[in-house]
């Protein structure tokens, strides 16, 4: 924010400039899922190796999916290198998508060119969509705005955007969850005392390698919760550009509050990582999953 005195700017405005920036320098370093598999980004056996997993993870949850899309114009916040555009433009939903980061929508575009598929995609922040108001049907963001700097008005954004009757989709990371637990209760603390007592450091030969990342980034970077509950979430390891510095993790009442002026709420809770007990799996994944998606109307009047 410029001073109307004498034009300073303010410290937080500098530290909002200085996280989007390290969000941007991340994401145009790491587009999504690029990190996956064993191929260049770009390359046609990457695309081809990233959607043959996408794929085999499509379940009920995604097809039901693809039918609240069917008949509408929709709108991708956050849409990466294309994995759910291209599944949705495949089936022949109108659509389009959205990103910040520019090296992603090169990617996208060009996943879209090998394929031979229409592309409609643009750059822009989701804090400020450059959409008519009411011009979607359906309006999807998943596991993206709450990594960006301004959730709040990203969240506003999408209400605006979307069609009276239109359907508002969300995926967050789920503070009442195994993982976030298991992140704060247990790695955290270890974490914090090998910090402080270095010979532990010997039994990190042991750990997994998700640990050893953690552990290295708050060695070179400083501990906190917040980082720590980030780099958790995502592919992160030590270096320039090369761990998240934000993700948020939000309860149901949170998210209604966020999306205040819908309707129709329903959630459902998903995705259970690093839990020990295959036969408690499912019971614990439909209350305490690390995703936790929204789907909500906006009014007709």
């Amino acid at each position: 924010m410029i001073g109307k005195q004498n034009n300073t700017v303010t410290a937080s405005s500098i530290d909002q400039t200085e996280q989007k920036k390290a969000l941007s320098n991340y994401w145009n370093t790491h587009p999504i899922a690029t990190d996956s598999v064993p191929y260049e980004p770009g390359t046609r056996e990457s695309y081809e190796a990233i959607y043959a997993k996408y794929k085999r993870e499509t379940d009920q949850m995604r097809l039901d999916f693809l039918e609240d899309c069917r008949g509408k114009k929709v709108l991708e916040v956050g849409c990466g290198i294309g994995m759910d555009s291209r599944f949705l433009t495949e089936n022949g939903i109108d659509h389009y998508g959205l990103d910040y980061s520019f090296r992603s929508l090169q990617l996208a575009k060009k996943h879209f060119d090998l394929n031979q598929l229409r592309k409609r995609f643009t750059n822009a922040d989701a804090v400020s969509l450059p959409f008519a108001s009411n011009e979607f049907g359906l309006v999807m963001s998943i596991g993206v705005i709450h990594h960006i700097i301004g959730t709040p008005e990203a969240c506003r954004e999408l209400i605006r955007v979307c069609q009276p009757g239109g359907i508002v989709r969300v995926m967050f990371y789920n503070q009442n969850s195994y993982h976030y637990a298991l992140v704060n209760l247990i790695v955290r603390p270890l974490i914090w005392l090998m910090l402080r007592l270095r010979f532990l450091e010997a039994f990190l030969s042991f750990a997994p390698s998700k640990f050893k990342h953690m552990y290295q980034i708050s060695k070179e970077h400083g501990f906190s919760k917040q980082l720590l509950l980030a780099i958790s979430a995502d592919t992160s390891f030590a270096g320039t550009n090369n761990f998240i510095p934000k993700s948020g993790f939000w309860t149901e009442s949170e998210m209604r509050a966020l999306f205040d002026g819908l309707e129709d709420f329903h959630f459902i809770r998903s995705d259970l990582r690093y839990f020990p007990l295959p036969f408690l799996r499912r019971f614990v994944e439909k209350r305490w999953g690390f995703f936790l998606t929204m789907i909500a109307r906006k009014p007709k009047t």
